[in-house]
């Protein structure tokens, strides 16, 4: 860049910086009058906005189990059991008066360990499934006797 040019781009850069000063000077002026207007026909004054509280997070309540309901069960009543095992147990101890979702939080409660309540459930379904068939099984084979 030659020592001309570098004048030209100068002086260029000081009307923009002065027409920029003018520009908000002018707009200061204008803020100051569109103000006073509404000041004096009282109209628009905005009031200074009142600050909002902070949301403070709503405490949801814990969903609600399906297994609402199942017996008492003492903790580490049956620790080390599979769950077929254990679901026979609570249904020789508790009867089979319960749905499955109970029965899954009662030997949970228990102490039963699962992967996770889903394939526990998914477990006492298939345990119920089957003796029910070995039930009917029976059923059937006293009646042909």
């Amino acid at each position: 860049m030659d020592a001309t040019s570098r004048r030209h781009f100068r002086a260029a850069l000081k009307q923009a910086e002065a027409d920029l000063a003018a520009h908000e000077r002018n707009g200061e002026a204008l803020r100051n009058t569109v103000s006073a207007l509404h000041q004096l026909l009282g109209v628009g004054t905005a009031a200074p906005k009142a600050r909002r509280k902070k949301a403070k997070p709503r405490k949801r309540p814990g969903p609600k189990r399906s297994g609402a309901g199942h017996p008492d069960v003492p903790a580490n009543a049956y620790r080390g059991m599979g769950p077929s095992v254990a679901y026979r147990n609570f249904v020789a101890d508790y009867g089979d008066g319960y749905t499955a979702p109970q029965i899954r939080d009662a030997l949970v409660q228990g102490g039963v360990k699962s992967a996770s309540e889903s394939s526990l459930l998914t477990g006492i379904h298939a345990v119920r499934r089957r003796d029910l068939a070995k039930a009917k099984q029976a059923a059937k084979a006293a009646a042909a006797d």
